[in-house]
């Protein structure tokens, strides 16, 4: 009697593991699709992912191809430029220039020097709204806060001078162009010649020379008021002109008799020339004006200058 139990408890624990063998069967059966899907759908991202990392690659070898050829061309726009640069700029001869004023009460204008300034280049004209926007648009730089969408508003005053720029923003220009910004004695010989005169067109102020005691009003095209006798345009009136050097109230005091480049440093750049809001003292070509390096207005501009390489 014993034997059989255990024979039938031998017996039901078989048939109960048959059973559970046959239910694992089944549900490995349901399974393995899936498992094969999980496979294939692996071999497939593994597939996208080496085409990937290929494709990655040759992006990357194409940006590099791309940063090389526009390297090429930066490298062929500035040899260009170098070689137009001297055509469209006007040439200074070599000269004396008696700078500064004697007047009493004009403190940073006195004494009255003679300095002697070897030639240089000097743009005809104060740079305009269309040629900044080529700037920018080249490099990335900062636009003047009165446009608009990176560029100027009004598309009539393309040939404006550009106003609203730093003496930092002129300098990047002129760096960007192979030119520099003129020192503050080449600014007033390209302005007055030899010096003899407060007005590169004489001695007395005359509004049909340029654009000046308009406090309400606007720049005027660079090239509106005619030349003056070294061919250069607008340089007292219509904006003021960022010039390179630091300001020193005494500097005329103690400066260098030939080609004087300023002080040191400092706290603030010289502006010469005056804007379209100042009076006839403002845009005497003697007259001495200061801002900080990164102050910007609406009657501040500049004018590119270049040594004279040959």
């Amino acid at each position: 009697m014993v034997d059989w139990t255990v024979a039938l408890g031998i017996l039901l624990v078989a048939v109960l593991w048959i059973q559970i063998f046959v239910d694992y069967r089944r549900k490995l059966v349901r399974i393995m699709p899936s498992v094969n899907q999980v496979t294939n759908r692996k071999e497939e991202i593994s597939t996208q992912i080496t085409e990937a990392e290929s494709e990655v690659e040759t992006i990357r070898m194409s940006i590099g191809e791309m940063h090389s050829e526009v390297k090429k061309l930066e490298e062929k726009r500035v040899e260009l430029q170098e070689k137009l640069n001297p055509l469209e700029m006007v040439r200074v001869p070599a000269g004396r220039l008696r700078m500064g004023t004697n007047t009493p009460g004009l403190d940073d204008e006195n004494p009255e020097h003679v300095v002697h300034l070897s030639e240089f280049y000097i743009d005809p004209y104060e740079v305009t709204n269309l040629e900044y926007k080529e700037f920018i648009e080249a490099t990335g730089h900062r636009s003047p806060s009165d446009w608009r969408n990176r560029t100027f508003t009004d598309a009539t005053r393309a040939n404006h001078p550009v106003i609203n720029v730093s003496w930092e923003d002129a300098k990047a220009y002129c760096d960007w162009a192979g030119k520099r910004l003129p020192t503050e004695a080449e600014w007033e010989r390209a302005a007055l010649n030899d010096g003899r005169y407060d007005y590169p067109w004489g001695r007395s102020c005359n509004p049909d020379m340029a654009n000046y005691d308009n406090p309400d009003g606007k720049t005027t095209p660079v090239d509106k008021f005619p030349k003056n006798e070294l061919g250069v345009y607008d340089m007292c009136g219509n904006v003021g002109e960022w010039v390179n050097d630091w300001y020193d109230k005494l500097y005329y005091r103690d400066c260098p008799d030939t080609d004087p480049k300023g002080p040191d440093s400092g706290f603030q750049r010289v502006h010469r020339g005056g804007g379209f809001h100042e009076n006839r003292n403002g845009v005497r070509g003697k007259t001495r004006n200061f801002a900080m390096p990164q102050a910007s207005n609406d009657y501040l501009g500049f004018r590119c200058a270049m040594d004279v390489s040959d």
